[in-house]
């Protein structure tokens, strides 16, 4: 049977969440990989446009990691808001049910 559509929500959004961590993890190692990476083998009339072009690409992965966790982060929020909302409603509807009860 399938799980209501009120639990797979925010389930799957945690899931899609953990994915995007992952994600952040492996650009954040990456970028650190790369910022590592050495220039000095190289020539020195090619050593300067290496480093910058291994300094670009270290900032640009580490820009892509925030970017990651920034939605790892979104989706956690998205689903809490989620379950609160639904969790407020449900409450409600509950008290209204109890309100409106006829009497027999």
């Amino acid at each position: 049977m399938a799980e209501p559509f009120t639990m797979a929500v925010p389930s799957a959004m945690g899931v899609t969440a953990r994915a995007w961590d992952e994600q952040h993890l492996d650009l954040r190692a990456a970028g650190g990989q790369v910022a590592a990476a050495p220039t000095g083998g190289f020539t020195s009339g090619v050593a300067g446009a290496a480093a910058r072009f291994a300094g670009s690409w270290q900032r640009h992965v580490t820009g892509l990691a925030a970017t990651a966790e920034t939605r790892a982060d979104g989706l956690r929020t998205t689903a809490t808001d989620y379950a609160r909302t639904d969790d407020a409603v449900a409450s409600d509807q509950l008290l209204l049910d109890i309100a409106l009860r006829e009497d027999r």
